[in-house]
């Protein structure tokens, strides 16, 4: 790439933007070669990393922007690890030559010790006649991006997302580099990249916690404590064992995985059962949507209560279930099952965070 970076040239203007100018002005040289071509630092540009300021585990990120017009500026959003490395990262987005697709993807360490990327190209949409706003979500096993409001591509990568810690945020704008195939006219510049809002957000659930079923008062929990695959899920008194503890985790898409602490297996929809009555398992994690559950707080005056909707069942019935506490047998000991909303109080739960 042909940018070197300085801090005067990312600016806040009167209207509030956020504006990144590269300009035809050498403020460096070096000899360097990279995968994209020399390094010839004849053009000053600007980024911003937020490392110092935030930096976060999994949640959300939507920035709306636009970028140069000129077809050599290499415009990019990513997030990388707070200490300073280069694997693992999130790529937002980034362009190159065209103005009418954007390339994103997910690079990481494979098992062989290797970096290895999954890189999509996202076609047919604009870049730089407005602002357009750009999302990725992503959780402890799903990568999910969007454009303009619209889901675009959704990876699972559990495994991967292992190595996903601190992520801190990088807005970058180069000349050259991936841009390289685009003759650089210098009546382009200055180019502009304008950022217009950034809005992060992250899990409300991430720790360790106990469900209360708000009317019977009982914890869900595996039936004596085993650590058998197939063993049900059912309320009991609260006793203190790491049996009734569940590690909520945020799987990404809006989606949470619950693990039982003693077992370290899954909470699941016995046989991806979709009827009402379908029984809940534990079972080892496979991020199935059988295992993957929506928190909805039932109401915002009391956001510890919820219903715990399974994500398999939105899609593949004909109404979303829920995990209840039979109609017919509310006593200690009772195995727990799949149902559909009767806004009954044996369908929430009071969530306490240990």
């Amino acid at each position: 790439h042909r940018a070197n970076t300085t801090p005067r040239q990312a600016k806040i203007t009167p209207d509030g933007f956020l504006n990144i100018t590269a300009m035809k002005e050498r403020t460096i040289t070096l000899g360097l070669m990279t995968e994209y071509g020399p390094i010839d630092l004849d053009f000053t540009s600007g980024a911003i990393n937020s490392n110092g300021k935030f930096c976060m585990k999994n949640g959300f990120i939507d920035i709306s922007l636009r970028t140069p017009q000129s077809g050599s500026t290499w415009p990019s959003v990513f997030l990388v690890p707070e200490d300073g490395g280069q694997v693992p990262m999130l790529t937002v987005m980034e362009v190159s030559n065209s103005r009418t697709r954007y390339s994103y993807g997910f690079k990481y360490t494979n098992d062989k010790n290797e970096v290895e990327e999954i890189s999509f190209v996202a076609d047919n949409i604009q870049t730089s006649d407005g602002i357009h706003r750009y999302g990725l979500d992503w959780g402890y096993d799903q990568i999910t991006w969007y454009y303009d409001d619209k889901w675009v591509n959704t990876q699972t990568k559990s495994d991967e997302l292992r190595q996903v810690d601190n992520m801190c945020l990088v807005i970058s704008l180069g000349v050259g580099g991936k841009s390289k195939e685009t003759p650089i006219a210098p009546q382009d510049y200055p180019a502009v990249m304008s950022v217009d809002l950034l809005e992060i957000w992250q899990p409300k659930y991430d720790g360790f916690y106990k469900f209360q079923n708000v009317q019977t008062g009982l914890l869900l929990e595996i039936n004596s404590a085993t650590h058998n695959w197939g063993e049900q899920v059912l309320q009991w008194h609260d006793n203190g064992g790491d049996w009734q503890i569940w590690h909520v985790q945020y799987a990404g898409h809006g989606q949470y995985r619950l693990i039982v602490a003693h077992s370290r297996l899954g909470l699941d929809s016995d046989n991806w059962g979709t009827d009402d009555g379908t029984k809940l398992i534990q079972w080892p994690y496979h991020s199935g949507n059988n295992q993957l559950w929506k928190i909805q707080v039932v109401d915002e005056n009391t956001p510890d209560i919820v219903q715990l909707i399974n994500v398999h069942t939105l899609t593949n019935s004909d109404a979303g279930k829920m995990i209840s506490v039979p109609a017919n047998d509310v006593s200690a000991g009772v195995q727990l099952h799949l149902w559909r909303d009767l806004n009954s109080n044996l369908q929430k739960w009071k969530m306490i965070r240990l």
